[in-house]
């Protein structure tokens, strides 16, 4: 069936697609030459740092973020979870590391692990919708500097509620894909206002979040446009990648320029930005090419190690973290159904 027959805007405009018939511009002729320049300079540019600082040393000390990075900058790349959602949890519960330290480690790596594979998704032309991550990174900015300065969760509650979100989304996931079984869409009906006001309330939220973790605001955007509007997973996972590589940039920006708070975060954050170059834009490929469910799968399974992990590491003996918890998994759950709701009354096909 023709998408623009059930109101979605034509491919070319949804998503990062050039026309057919456009002139081959320097551009098209040489896209394919941006991203391993880019990893050429940048590699040149950390071998120097590294060599004239005497920095090299820094692996027997912080190795594990370069263990850690392997894993995540892939799950960076190929899922809607930034590599936060693998380098958070890790640094809070195995290393012991503060939350805050764990939050700002993410958003740097992010900046440029997220940020490469972004610069892969788009000169490989790999399907995204633009105007989601225009309105979404625009509230995300605002987001940030929110959960930055004001509105600021003491710990440990972001990695507690972080685990939870994502456990409701992976529920609400697996219903909608192995129980209701709904046909994925290529896009949105109807592109108007409410669109951009409800995205950039969306990046708001998602952006304020990620402040506290290191990242959410793709989680967020990607269970919006899965379980509300029924887009397809190979579509929003790129879109969120690309969302979450502009809002790390922002946290980066203002934890390194502004609050001047990295610290030691530098050390980590030097011995894995080499491997995050590399796997993220990778697990964006990989995705590109997987099957729909292949990449729900692993996404679930990410989610259930995040529960497992948590529920084995953390304790829950406050009785205020646990009425906290139940409180935010409780409102997460009920936005999940009225989403699937809506989802039902847009396009009730199964598949």
């Amino acid at each position: 069936m023709d998408p623009t027959s059930q109101g979605f805007p034509p491919i070319g405009d949804t998503y990062s697609e050039l026309p057919a018939s456009a002139p081959a511009g320097w551009y098209s002729r040489h896209r394919g030459k941006i991203y391993p320049a880019l990893v050429f300079l940048i590699y040149a540019a950390w071998t120097a740092y590294m060599s004239v600082t005497n920095s090299w040393k820094l692996f027997c000390d912080y190795w594990p973020a370069s263990l850690t990075m392997v894993l995540g900058s892939f799950v960076a790349g190929a899922t809607a979870e930034g590599g936060g959602a693998v380098a958070y949890p890790v640094f809070t519960k195995v290393l012991h590391l503060a939350s805050q330290d764990a939050r700002t480690f993410s958003l740097m790596i992010q900046a440029f692990g997220m940020g490469m594979a972004s610069i892969f998704i788009l000169t490989r032309k790999i399907r995204i919708l633009p105007r989601i991550v225009a309105w979404v990174s625009l509230g995300g900015v605002l987001g940030q500097v929110l959960g930055t300065y004001w509105l600021v969760m003491p710990s440990p509650y972001p990695k507690v509620l972080f685990t939870f979100v994502t456990t409701a989304f992976g529920v609400a996931l697996f219903l909608s894909t192995y129980v209701l079984k709904w046909r994925p869409l290529p896009g949105l009906p109807g592109w108007g206002p409410r669109y951009r006001f409800l995205f950039f309330g969306l990046g708001i939220f998602g952006g304020t979040f990620a402040a506290q973790v290191g990242s959410g605001i793709d989680v967020i955007t990607f269970m919006v446009l899965t379980l509300a509007f029924g887009v397809d997973e190979k579509v929003s996972t790129p879109t969120t990648v690309i969302i979450m590589a502009l809002n790390s940039w922002v946290g980066f920006f203002l934890h390194g320029v502004i609050s001047k708070d990295i610290g030691a975060m530098w050390n980590y954050w030097l011995v894995a930005v080499e491997v995050v170059i590399i796997g993220a834009p990778l697990g964006a490929f990989l995705t590109s090419k997987a099957n729909r469910h292949t990449v729900i799968n692993f996404i679930l399974a990410l989610i259930s190690l995040e529960l497992a992990t948590t529920l084995w590491l953390v304790p829950f003996q406050n009785p205020t973290e646990v009425m906290v918890t139940f409180s935010a998994v409780s409102s997460f759950a009920i936005a999940f159904w009225l989403m699937l709701r809506f989802r039902r009354r847009l396009k009730p096909v199964t598949a």
